[in-house]
């Protein structure tokens, strides 16, 4: 297997094919990569049931969990079937654990640390008496909202979690693949993803246009499966769990296409490539 030592900059056309090639690799494995999400999709609905500590704990293991994704869709590009168990792949190997659960861990401070930025921002605008109705009162906290300006605030809270995403992307596969320290790959992702925007603008329209559409795909049954009362209720939450973990099955196909095409990660079965560009 090759280290990825340098950075590759890619275009805005590069990044609109990660979402397709992601699909074909994702459809070239479908039973073995539906195992891995249907234990994934398990693992989340346990979590959810736990109020708080249960969320907490599974945006702690998601990179650990999309760890085994990406291996998943390495074997199928490999010509191999992945077991469900493959989702646990970065659990086996302390080094390996130990890092990604620090990039879990950086993903829930980050994620705290842009709440705590907005609403600072939103505090400084309201008494300590309107905040406290609006916790009590949705409809309380919109008209707040409402006479609130936001903007500023919402903007750097973005800012920051746009920040925490891009340290995250390319940190898991690095850990995963290459066994880099946590940290390192954090900076080094946050670099390939500044250095690779336009590909980034070019996935980000093609995630939005294959959530457009199965968005619209989804009303349309939802529609029809309500006339059916009860039983067509329970059926459109299953569609909707399947149609989320899809999309996110889809999107971490992307993720390792965009690796293997940014790091030039070549593995067992590839030719070497020499096209690179350092960052």
């Amino acid at each position: 297997m090759s280290q990825p030592t340098s950075i590759r900059r890619v275009g805005f056309a590069a990044g609109l094919r990660w979402l397709p090639a992601g699909a074909e690799l994702l459809f070239s494995g479908l039973g073995p990569m539906a195992g891995l999400a249907s234990l994934w999709l398990l693992i989340s609905l346990i979590a959810v049931i736990v109020p708080v500590i249960g969320q907490l704990f599974l945006v702690l293991l998601t990179p650990l969990l999309t760890a085994g994704v990406l291996v998943g869709f390495d074997l199928v590009r490999n010509g191999q079937a992945p077991p469900p168990l493959t989702l646990f792949a970065g659990w086996r190997e302390p080094r390996k654990r130990a890092g990604l659960l620090v990039i879990g861990a950086w993903s829930i401070a980050g994620s705290m640390l842009a709440a705590g930025v907005f609403f600072a921002w939103l505090g400084g605008q309201l008494s300590a008496a309107e905040l406290e109705a609006a916790a009590e009162s949705p409809e309380a906290l919109l008209q707040l909202l409402e006479g609130a300006s936001i903007g500023g605030g919402l903007l750097l809270a973005g800012a920051i979690f746009a920040l925490v995403l891009s340290a995250i992307y390319f940190a898991i596969p690095l850990v995963m693949f290459e066994g880099w320290p946590s940290m390192t790959a954090l900076i080094t992702s946050i670099k390939a993803v500044i250095g690779n925007w336009a590909a980034f603008l070019g996935l980000g329209l093609a995630f939005f246009a294959v959530a457009a559409g199965l968005f619209l795909i989804l009303l349309l049954v939802t529609a029809v499966t309500m006339a059916l009362g009860q039983i067509g209720a329970i059926v459109a939450q299953v569609l909707l769990l399947i149609a989320t973990m899809f999309m996110q099955m889809l999107m971490a196909g992307a993720q390792y296409v965009a690796f293997c095409q940014v790091f030039a990660w070549k593995s067992d079965g590839d030719s070497p490539d020499e096209d690179r560009l350092v960052a």
